[in-house]
């Protein structure tokens, strides 16, 4: 039972932290309607931007993880600006900003490669220490990473809900043409989503690195592990990503505890076909929210 407790919540928290990195790719396709292939490696770029900031700059933790949130903001506004906002003006940008996600990923990740070098890095842990609750032991650091996740989906909720600007989204998610005729800035709206995206994927990469080792082609392997959630839990639904990721996260920290690493992916792939034969629209379909 012991053994299975700790599959448990180490799902729970890898779950918690991918779903946190397939959120960003949500909002961008809830919104734009544009796949970003280039997710994985944004989450590693957050991460080696948060890794640089706290380890050669020297700034403290929190110090870190705040100013590499507020660079991926910039990242997202110069790639929209330079990139994705010309190709949405050709008739057949669906798939022109495809095959541009794909090349600038396999840009950043050479990039990062010559910055910083084929050697893994990781963050630090936030706090130090562990609690035993009923013989399963599980660290300060794992329960902070879930409060953070957990607010982190609240904060989104209460932005998409209850902010102008998020129902703006939410309009312009469920019809770009009825949104232009009430007045709503379409295009705007896609550059703030886009930026949103960009900066939740890059700190979801700065949590995930606390866990997991970086380096630069880790990000293609987040990359379908992102798109996997985010079909599984309903295409540009906030929620039903999150909850897809905890779900494929109990399940592959159950198959490696009983099973295998080696069934990892084979388990993930059997899912996602499972539940788009029961529900193709995913678990909680695709509306923006």
């Amino acid at each position: 039972m012991e053994m299975l407790g700790e599959a448990m919540i180490s799902g729970i928290i890898m779950g918690s932290l991918f779903g946190a990195m397939a959120v960003g790719l949500t909002i961008i396709y809830g919104v734009i309607k544009m796949f970003n292939f280039a997710h994985g490696i944004i989450a590693i770029l957050g991460a080696y931007l948060a890794w640089w900031l706290f380890s050669s700059v020297h700034l403290n933790l929190i110090g870190a993880i705040a100013f590499s949130f507020f660079l991926m903001l910039l990242v997202g506004i110069l790639i929209f600006t330079l990139i994705i906002r010309v190709l949405l003006r050709t008739p057949r940008w669906p798939y022109s900003t495809i095959i541009a996600s794909i090349g600038l990923g396999i840009f950043l990740q050479n990039l990062l490669l010559q910055i910083f070098g084929p050697r893994i890095k990781s963050m630090p842990v936030f706090f130090e220490g562990n609690i035993k609750v009923g013989g399963i032991t599980i660290g300060w650091h794992e329960i902070s990473l879930i409060l953070i996740v957990l607010s982190l989906m609240l904060i989104l909720r209460i932005f998409f809900k209850k902010t102008t600007l998020g129902n703006a989204m939410r309009a312009v998610a469920q019809s770009p043409e009825g949104a232009k005729i009430v007045g709503i800035n379409t295009l705007k709206i896609f550059s703030y989503a886009y930026m949103m995206g960009i900066a939740v994927t890059g700190l979801s990469g700065v949590f995930l690195s606390t866990k997991c080792y970086v380096i630069p082609h880790r990000g293609w392997d987040w990359m379908v592990k992102g798109f996997i959630i985010v079909a599984f839990g309903g295409l540009g639904n906030v929620m039903g990503a999150y909850y897809a990721a905890l779900l494929l996260g109990i399940l592959e920290a159950l198959v490696v505890t009983y099973v295998g690493t080696v069934w990892v992916w084979n388990f993930w792939f059997v899912s996602f076909l499972v539940i788009l034969l029961i529900r193709p629209e995913g678990l909680l379909g695709g509306r923006m929210g």
